[in-house]
């Protein structure tokens, strides 16, 4: 069976004042590189998935920053990127892939993208190790909740919550959560005023940079700080340098 991680992020990079990111060591935080090297078999083939398959500029930015720190950190062999430059060799990268990672960016874009390209069933049979980042965590889940992220999509009547994903669990990712605490969108508390609301709904993990859930053998595993969002309240379920089963 796979193995998947999925993080709010990893600590790949930071940025200059001019906001230009610069690869570092993404360190060891709550186990992550232990785990990597010990579900990684292979480190011959490393691909990137994009968020939005057009914009390969910022996939071009945000993906050489992250092999730059997988060079420093966890080496591979080759890295590839799959965005629309090479969607007619998709088969081909996923075969030879031991290492899927499927990148943040906007959600609703980058599900589109997934769909567009059927990656669900490309998917189903690789032996890669698959991670998530950020808005590739959450549209690895079966039911996808989308909340809005950019000015407009809260006061959107047709904006779509509920998406289609990758089927590969049933966990409601809500990432970046410390950095959302204190933001307004549209005018709104993002958590009071958008997220809970809809945790009548869905229960929903929300979990901080440098927390993440590893899914192997149908037993998933949380590793470091997270809140579960539900019924409209928040209950904090797990500290940093801990880890608990929670399926």
């Amino acid at each position: 069976m796979q193995t998947i991680f999925l993080t709010s992020c990893l600590d790949t990079y930071d940025k200059d004042i001019n906001g230009n990111r610069i690869a570092k060591h993404f360190g060891n935080k709550n186990n992550i590189l232990d785990n990597l090297k010990k579900y990684i078999k292979k480190f011959d083939n490393f691909l990137f998935v994009a968020s939005d398959e057009y914009n390969t500029e910022y996939t071009d930015l945000y993906a050489n920053a992250i092999f730059e720190s997988f060079d420093m950190t966890l080496p591979f062999k080759k890295y590839e990127i799959l965005d629309i430059r090479t969607e007619d060799k998709i088969d081909d990268l996923i075969n030879k892939a031991d290492f899927i990672f499927l990148c943040g960016g906007h959600l609703p874009t980058q599900n589109k993208f997934f769909n567009k390209i059927n990656l669900k069933e490309k998917l189903y049979n690789t032996n890669a190790i698959i991670c998530g980042g950020s808005a590739g965590s959450m549209n690895c889940a079966i039911d996808v909740y989308c909340p809005p992220e950019i000015e407009g999509e809260s006061l959107d009547e047709s904006f779509n919550r509920y998406l289609s994903g990758l089927g590969i669990t049933n966990i409601n990712i809500l990432p970046h959560f410390s950095e959302f605490r204190n933001y307004i969108l549209d005018g709104k508390k993002y958590i009071e005023e958008i997220i809970i609301p809809d945790s009548f709904k869905n229960k929903i993990y929300a979990i901080n940079d440098g927390t993440y859930f590893i899914i192997d053998n149908g037993i998933t595993t949380l590793y470091g700080e997270a809140y579960i969002i539900e019924d409209g309240k928040i209950i904090k379920i797990n500290e940093d340098s801990k880890k608990i089963c929670i399926e």
